[in-house]
């Protein structure tokens, strides 16, 4: 087996299983262990052994650091890894030469969002939400103190003119 393999069947087992950032923190982890370990690649892949024994223990040990919100992850993941596609990406002649491929997890509308991104996205959100509840307290406060009172002085009016052409 080489490293490509190793990695490819490693993915795999946990795409679905676990979240993406988790799939790439492993994949990152074994590639580095594979490019710098002690040893060669064929050496290092020996010591890890089966990529789908490796896979299992991942996923396990993130269903039982989740507790009794372990299913509730797993079908987040699934629906995560349904939702998106792994594409490839980094064609530089290292990664031809050592005949692996990196993959990039990326979002059905096609666009990775960065942190900044993120952080301005709940900016534009908390804003809106602000201005919205301002115009609602603005509509609110116009409503006691003008609408408020005309109607109590127009219901006044009536009630004593009613009041008067009865008797």
């Amino acid at each position: 087996m080489v490293k490509k393999e190793f990695l490819d069947i490693l993915r795999e087992s946990l795409a679905g299983n676990v979240p993406v950032s988790e799939i790439e923190e492993n994949i990152r982890y074994y590639k580095d262990y594979i490019e710098n370990g002690a040893g060669s690649e064929e050496e290092a892949l020996e010591q890890l052994g089966d990529p789908h024994l490796i896979a299992r223990t991942i996923i396990d040990s993130f269903k039982a650091s989740k507790g009794p919100m372990a299913d509730f992850y797993t079908e987040q993941a699934r629906n995560e890894y349904s939702s998106g596609t792994f594409e490839e990406y980094g064609n530089s002649a290292e990664d031809e030469n050592n005949g692996y491929t990196e993959y990039k997890y990326k979002q059905e509308f096609g666009h990775d969002f960065k942190w900044y991104e993120k952080l301005l996205l709940v900016i534009i959100i908390i804003g809106i939400v602000s201005l919205v509840l301002f115009l609602g307290g603005l509509a609110i406060a116009i409503i006691l103190r003008i609408v408020l009172p005309v109607v109590l002085v127009l219901v006044i009016i009536k009630f004593v003119t009613d009041y008067f052409r009865r008797g």
